[in-house]
């Protein structure tokens, strides 16, 4: 059935268009789904009638997919199951540990270019950290939903630059020149954000999948143990991934705040076999996408150097000389055709221009890009650079030599919130807002827009979500600054 607009006679035509288009496709383009939850231009009203419709299609392919996923026989035994998964999955990284004291290396990431490609394809999911509880901020007068929206206020740092985990991650890949990397990834990567983003604007029907999904995800999971692990390893800040093992912890931390919610929250419902139902096929979700697990395991460097690679030539094919040929093309031309660059690379490793396997600087290629002198210094930066390197390389010498080569890496300095942000007009007309507000309950309603997935890391959202967060949970300010 065609979706008919309500009120938007005043849209750009491009806007309408767009939006028309969106809503009455399906969802088979999972990228296109995350810009449209993303577009501060749609409105609250079409986002939620979106989420319906692309939840739905979600939940009619779990019936199939995922019959048989691991959870418990009922509300009853969700603490108990809980706590027997997350031992389980001490004793595996404890297992994990004793075979790297005993020597075995590293199981995720042989080099760094591992890390800088895993970093890359988690990226779509971490930009939206945290969002599928944003719904519940609406619902801060109710005692039964503190826990969830505490959960969601953490994600965002309770408004600190500092601690704000979408930030975070958006500064550690600025720290180590991933940020434009994105480009490369294949739709599928953007699969398990799209649900997220879904769940953040579900309107009340969803709220036992939204529990159970955030039941699944707040759970501490082995690959987060090793990943944080291995980057300490690996030179790499781990300061995001470290903050998710103490945040998740199933004491005091969000996997325990997700099991309190889940009794309170079934409380309000009669029908308990219904709740439960709904609630399974949420946390059923967290399995649909892309997961971290996978992308360790289908780790192709390969592919990254010839994404790359195609990359620099849409520039390369037109400023090379037509001295240097390779089988009786010119490197322009053999540029300027994608496909054919799979083909190029290896005539270079023909030719001995490239000598993987070796110390990368035998290899002619090499010494051309990174040499000051070299004629081709400056045209990759320092994160392509490192993953050329440990590909010319091959594992086996980037595990084992001591001549491996690592760039310098450095994390900016983070900052708290601070009152800077007044030389933003957006932020002050809100600030006017908030201040002819005649009650707390006004404010707070006021605010809760600002903490959405696309503005609550800006600098008026996370203005926002420290007052939000100090109206309603002055707790957690102590709590941020200890």
């Amino acid at each position: 059935m065609e979706i008919i607009l309500i009120g938007v006679e005043e849209m750009p035509n491009l806007l309408k268009e767009r939006l028309v288009y969106v809503l009455n496709r399906d969802n088979n383009n999972y990228l296109e789904m995350v810009n449209f939850f993303l577009d501060p231009d749609i409105s609250l009203f079409d986002k939620e009638k979106k989420s319906t419709q692309f939840l739905k299609n979600e939940f009619e392919l779990l019936n199939d997919a995922n019959a048989d996923i691991d959870f418990p026989q009922s509300l009853s035994e969700i603490k108990q199951w809980t706590a027997n998964k997350q031992q389980h999955i001490y004793s595996e990284y404890k297992a994990y540990l004793n075979r790297r004291q005993n020597g075995q290396h590293r199981e995720y990431f042989n080099s760094v270019s591992h890390v800088f490609e895993f970093l890359i394809k988690i990226a779509p999911v971490k930009k939206v950290d945290g969002a599928w509880l944003y719904s519940l901020t609406n619902y801060w007068s109710d005692a039964d939903f503190r826990e969830l929206i505490s959960i969601y206020l953490e994600e965002l740092g309770q408004g600190l630059a500092r601690a704000n985990h979408v930030k975070l991650y958006n500064d550690l890949l600025q720290s180590l020149g991933l940020e434009h990397f994105e480009g490369f990834l294949e739709d599928r990567y953007y699969h398990q954000p799209a649900i997220q983003l879904a769940l953040s604007y579900a309107s009340p029907e969803f709220i036992p999948e939204i529990v159970g999904f955030n039941l699944g995800y707040e759970q501490l999971p082995l690959h987060l143990l090793i990943t944080n692990y291995e980057l300490k390893e690996l030179g790499i800040d781990s300061h995001y991934f470290n903050v998710h093992i103490t945040i998740d912890n199933h004491d005091s931390g969000h996997a325990a705040q997700s099991i309190q919610a889940v009794e309170k929250i079934a409380d309000k419902y009669k029908n308990k076999d219904e709740f439960y139902r709904k609630l399974r096929r949420g946390y059923a979700l967290n399995d649909r996408g892309v997961s971290s697990t996978q992308i360790v395991k289908d780790l192709n460097l390969n592919e990254m150097i010839i994404n790359i690679f195609k990359r620099k030539a849409l520039v390369g094919r037109y400023v090379h000389n037509d001295k240097c040929k390779f089988m009786e093309k010119t490197i322009n031309q053999w540029l300027n055709d994608p496909e054919k660059i799979s083909n190029f690379l290896d005539i270079l490793k023909d030719k001995n221009w490239i000598k993987t396997g070796e110390d990368p600087e035998l290899s002619r290629f090499w010494t051309m890009i990174n040499d000051v002198d070299g004629k081709m210094y400056g045209v990759f930066n320092s994160a392509e650079k490192q993953m050329i390197y440990d590909w010319i390389a091959n594992a086996t010498y980037a595990e084992y030599s001591k001549e491996n080569k690592n760039i310098s890496i450095t994390h900016p300095e983070l900052h708290d919130y601070s009152f800077a942000y007044l030389g933003d007009e957006q932020l002050k007309e809100l600030k006017r807002k908030i201040e002819l507000e005649s009650n707390i309950a006004s404010k707070v309603n006021t605010l809760i827009p600002y903490l959405a997935p696309h503005l609550h890391h800006t600098e008026v959202g996370l203005w926002s979500t420290y007052q939000y967060v100090r109206y309603l949970f002055p707790q957690l300010i102590m709590k941020a600054h200890i």
